[in-house]
């Protein structure tokens, strides 16, 4: 019952997307340097006022193409627990996700499905045994049609990604006569059985040990509900499979020689990716499976001293 009322709450619709100014990386360094939302919006609803991203409401159209680009996790709308709504989507034998357009047929509706950047879209597929069908019957006459065509790009390139990587269970339909649609709910004790219990912990599981000190998720910080989902069902691949998508889909970063170790980039990051060794003298220490790419600690850093490199696979095209 508890889980129950979380999920319905989580999975409440809202009016229009919301901005968590406090996690927007264009909070950091000299100069604001993300426009991630802005690049990706094609309404050119969002513009910035410093370095905070103000939505004209009157433009936005909520197609989700923002919350997708977004690395920290700053801008979302509707619901923001992915894994809720995998726990919701498992009840049912051949689940069917749609957004909230009168007539579209799903066992789960969200909002416009322009959230499913390529990290969601893996989650899912790793999530869901039976995989999961996006009804996409009502697109073509949607103001935010253009989604759908992003949606198969952002499919095509994750299951072109190595290692088998079980996107084949995401499918696209576009013909509602091809629409196998069920009403029917099973028990999510499966879900929660492969994925376990504890966002931090599973998290952990998958990140090896590095430095003298085991990495741990301090309290304060967050991941992107994508990730999380994502990172617990890495845990359930064996590890040759995991490392080559990693490969694909995670930055990577170096600490460059002008870095000081001042470790002052640990407390900048909004996900916990760089920590802090117990060594002597401290360093900073990398965990890539935290890392969003977000670039906040290479803004941050006077001495220059960090050099990020984006994934080889991206969220989403820009529009």
């Amino acid at each position: 019952m508890i889980f129950g009322r979380r999920a319905l709450r989580l999975l409440q619709p809202t009016e229009g997307v919301q901005v968590e100014a406090l996690r927007c990386v264009r909070r950091f360094g000299p100069e604001p340097r993300c426009e991630a939302c802005a690049q990706v919006c094609p309404e050119d609803a969002i513009h910035y006022d410093g370095r905070t991203p103000i939505v004209d409401e009157q433009r936005c159209t909520s197609c989700r193409l923002c919350e997708a680009a977004c690395p920290a996790d700053a801008i979302h709308g509707d619901e923001r627990d992915l894994e809720a709504l995998a726990a919701e989507l498992v009840r049912t034998p051949q689940p069917v996700l749609g957004c909230r357009v009168e007539g579209v047929q799903a066992n789960v509706r969200s909002g416009c499905l322009g959230f499913l950047e390529s990290e969601a879209l893996l989650a899912l597929a790793l999530a869901l045994p039976a995989g999961v069908t996006l009804n996409l019957t009502r697109c073509a006459k949607c103001r935010n049609a253009p989604v759908a065509e992003g949606l198969d790009t952002v499919l095509a390139a994750v299951r072109a990604l190595p290692g088998d990587p079980a996107a084949e269970r995401v499918r696209l339909v576009r013909d509602p006569d091809q629409l196998s649609f069920q009403e029917t709910n099973l028990s999510r004790r499966g879900f929660f059985g492969a994925l376990g219990k504890g966002s931090a912990g599973a998290a952990a599981k998958i990140v090896p040990p590095l430095g003298d000190s085991p990495p741990r998720m301090p309290a304060h910080k967050a991941l992107p509900p994508r990730r999380l989902l994502l990172l617990r069902g890495f845990a359930t691949l064996p590890a040759p499979q995991r490392e080559v998508l990693e490969d694909a889909l995670f930055p990577t970063l170096r600490f460059l020689p002008s870095c000081d170790h001042c470790t002052g980039c640990d407390g900048i990051c909004p996900t916990g990716a760089i920590t802090t060794s117990t060594a002597n003298p401290p360093r900073p220490v990398f965990l890539r499976a935290l890392c969003t790419g977000c670039g906040a600690c290479a803004a941050f850093c006077g001495e220059d001293g960090i050099a990020l490199t984006p994934a080889r696979v991206g969220a989403r095209p820009a529009a």
